[in-house]
């Protein structure tokens, strides 16, 4: 007895819509939690709780006093670049222009490894820990949520480049369009951040 199989592809622009859907899911849940902690944020500077939002200084601990915000600048000022860097590799594909793409690719991809070296050198140096009060605990809600999405910008990055070095991206560039949206959205989360880090 012989079993019959037959391959079943599904077209392109199917698979394209589907992955887009997922990523918009994926952002509308990441956009909720991030606008929470920009309320979180505000709401407990705000409420102050017996002065522990900035603790005073007692005979254990001296006084906590906020970061600098130029750090939190600094790294949405990388992230930005890496976006121009993508979206001109998405014009590129856009226009046809491979080598446009392979060049915006490999730049976004360095910005963002660039992005998450100076996001970690600021959680990794700040001078308190996790138990110094809400401002501290807030701000390394902000710097590791902050991380975490520039991870990701580097897996999917390192992807888009992989691709485009391949040549996968010749008939169809849809995914570049996914990732662009992507680092939008990883640049806006690190702006909120960096505003709200402003207002100590």
């Amino acid at each position: 007895m012989s079993v019959e199989t037959h391959a079943h592809h599904e077209h392109p622009d199917v698979v394209g819509s589907r992955n887009r859907l997922g990523v918009v899911l994926l952002l509308v849940a990441d956009i909720a939690f991030a606008l929470s902690m920009i309320f979180v944020y505000f709401y407990l500077r705000q409420q102050n709780v017996n002065d522990m939002w900035l603790p005073a200084a007692t005979s254990e601990h001296p006084a906590i006093t906020p970061l600098a915000s130029g750090a939190g600048w600094t790294v949405t000022a990388i992230a930005a670049f890496g976006l121009l860097a993508h979206f001109y590799g998405l014009k590129g594909v856009r226009a046809g222009n491979q080598t446009q793409l392979k060049l915006g690719s490999l730049v976004a991809l360095v910005a963002s490894i660039a992005a998450i070296v100076y996001q970690f050198n600021t959680i990794a140096t700040a001078p308190f820990t996790f138990s110094d009060g809400a401002y501290v605990s807030c701000f390394y809600m902000f710097a590791i949520l902050n991380f975490v999405h520039i991870m990701l910008t580097i897996f999917i990055s390192l992807g888009n480049w992989n691709r485009a070095r391949l040549g996968i991206y010749k008939s169809d560039h849809w995914h570049v369009d996914i990732v662009n949206v992507w680092w939008v959205w990883m640049v806006v989360s690190s702006l909120l951040g960096a505003f709200a880090l402003s207002h100590p």
